[in-house]
Parts: structure tokens; C-alpha cells; sequence
């Protein structure tokens, strides 16, 4: 009945945010040499800051730091807390009950003192490879390329798909980012990884490169690509006479290099032959559109 409530308060407004969270790393505090090794105090109890979520000088919780309660809760050294008599539950149960404006207080013992902080907390994982939920991904097509950018959406597709399931091991072995990567935050604000999720479209120039599904576009003409945006905003501002895109694997593969004007010109006939009513999302058509 609680998570339903908290659900219902959350929806109220007609937009759920979803539940407040710590994504910082823990270890428990068990051993004895670990607590001999950190010099604590025989009966200080709670649990090992093992890698903080940010590694911002600002950030409040530092490596190897000790989180001995959460408001006034102690934090065992299993990382559990009593919730009355007999129930033990996890610590981060008592986020969702503590967090305001998005904060949470907890203790913490640092250098042989205890401290009081406020932890920010997150209504949603930062992931390189986020969520859908439930809108259309964003595309571009490019001559006879369509790119995209990589979700949890389109991994679970190659996971659940008898017909895709080989890919998984093909992108294990090419040390691909969508599998190396998974979980990871983003490196920097708006990263994600651009991947190519289907086959070239029938078309004279791609003649004699192979099938590109699935790769992970590291550059255009080596300059870096950030996201979806930056690449269409990239190949509209391009002036070169071919236009090369690398991949981001550690072996096999290919670079695949075009005209750039030919590309441009195809595109309108690609689509018509193939049924395809926009080059892209209209997200990324603002920017194709845009001056530079």
C-alpha cells in the first residue's frame, strides 16, 4: 500500500517523476580486517563509501567514508536498519521516506569525526543508454544510413529476440560500447551513443561495405560525435569532399567513406524508394534545417 501511495502522490500533478534514489557504490563493513585497516571504532556499525556516484570535490561523499545513519536510523554494518521490532529492510528504504527538495540526510564518518551531510538524490539513473519510455526514438538518415541513438529499449531487443540474439556475442567479441557500456552514466552532460540499428538502405553507394547494424559511431572525418544532435548537426555543416564515418570497436570492422555531395542528393530518392515519408525525427530535422 505504501508504493502505491507514493505513486498516487507522485502522479497527482498528471507527470510521475518517480521514486528518489541513491546510486553511489557500498560495501558492507563485516570484515574485521577492513575495519582494522580503516582504524574505526570497535563499535561504530554502517557501511563503506566503496566509489561515490560523482567525483566532484563538491560532491559530498568521498571514498571510504562510513554512512552510519540516515536520519536518525543506524545503518548496520550489513547495511540494514530496524524498522520496528522484528523487520530488517536495506537502508535506501528510508530515501523515499526522508528526501526533500531532493536531498537526504545522512551521518557519516570521515577522518575519526562525524559529519552531517546532505546526499543529493536522483529520480532517475543517468544512463548513457537511457529509457524510451514509451516515446519514438530519435533518428537520421543519411544518404543510405540511418542512425539512432542507442537504448535499453534496443539492447533488450538483441536479448529477447531468438533472430538477434547472436549479436550479443557478435558485439562482446568487437568490444562494443553498447555492451561495455551498459550501466555507465554519461561521460559528460548529453552523451549517448549514436549506433547504426539497421542495415544500409538498398543504393549504389554502399556497394562493397558490409552490413553495419549495430555498430557504434565513434567519429565523422575524426572529429568525435557526442550524440544524435551534434552528428546531424556535424554532417549539416560539413564542406568536405567525402564525408568518413569510424566505428568504435577494438577489432574487425570497417571505415566507410562517401562523396558527401552524392549523399546529400540520394537522400530524397532513398526515401521515396523505400517508403519512407521523413529523413528524421523531428527533433533532429530542426537542427538539419537550422543555419549554422
Amino acid at each position: 500500500m505504501e508504493e502505491i501511495d507514493l505513486f498516487l502522490q507522485d502522479i497527482a500533478d498528471g507527470h510521475y517523476d518517480g521514486k528518489p534514489a541513491i546510486y553511489d557504490d557500498f560495501q558492507t563493513l563485516e570484515n574485521p580486517a577492513l575495519r582494522s585497516y580503516l582504524h574505526l571504532p570497535e563499535a561504530l556499525q554502517g557501511m563503506i563509501v566503496h566509489r561515490p556516484f560523482e567525483s566532484s570535490p563538491n560532491y559530498p561523499l568521498k571514498q571510504w567514508d562510513i554512512v552510519t545513519k540516515i536520519g536518525d536510523v543506524a545503518i548496520d554494518d550489513e547495511g540494514m536498519i530496524k524498522l520496528g521490532d522484528t523487520l530488517r529492510v536495506r537502508f535506501p528504504y528510508m530515501v523515499q521516506k526522508l528526501a526533500e527538495k531532493d536531498t537526504v540526510p545522512l551521518t557519516v564518518f570521515r577522518g575519526g569525526k562525524e559529519l552531517k551531510i546532505n546526499l543529493p538524490v536522483l529520480r532517475e539513473r543517468p544512463l548513457v543508454t537511457p529509457e524510451l519510455r514509451g516515446s519514438y526514438p530519435s533518428y537520421f538518415i543519411y544518404g543510405p544510413i540511418v542512425f539512432s541513438e542507442a537504448t535499453t529499449d534496443l539492447l533488450a531487443l538483441a536479448q529477447h529476440n531468438r533472430e538477434t540474439t547472436a549479436i550479443i556475442g557478435m558485439l562482446t567479441y568487437i568490444g562494443s560500447p553498447l555492451i561495455a557500456r551498459i550501466g555507465d552514466k554519461p561521460a559528460f552532460p548529453g552523451e549517448r551513443l549514436v549506433v547504426i540499428p539497421c542495415p544500409f538502405f538498398p543504393h549504389r553507394l554502399s556497394k562493397g561495405y558490409g552490413n553495419p547494424s549495430w555498430q557504434v559511431l565513434k567519429s565523422v572525418n575524426h572529429q568525435p560525435i557526442k550524440n544524435l544532435a551534434h552528428l546531424v548537426e556535424t554532417l549539416r555543416d560539413l564542406k568536405d569532399d567525402f564525408v568518413t564515418f569510424e566505428f568504435d570497436t577494438r577489432s574487425s570492422g570497417e571505415s566507410i567513406v562517401f562523396p558527401r555531395a552524392e549523399m546529400v542528393n540520394a537522400t530524397e530518392n532513398i526515401l521515396g524508394d523505400n517508403g519512407v515519408r521523413s529523413q528524421g525525427s523531428a527533433d533532429v530535422m530542426q537542427i538539419w534545417s537550422a543555419k549554422k
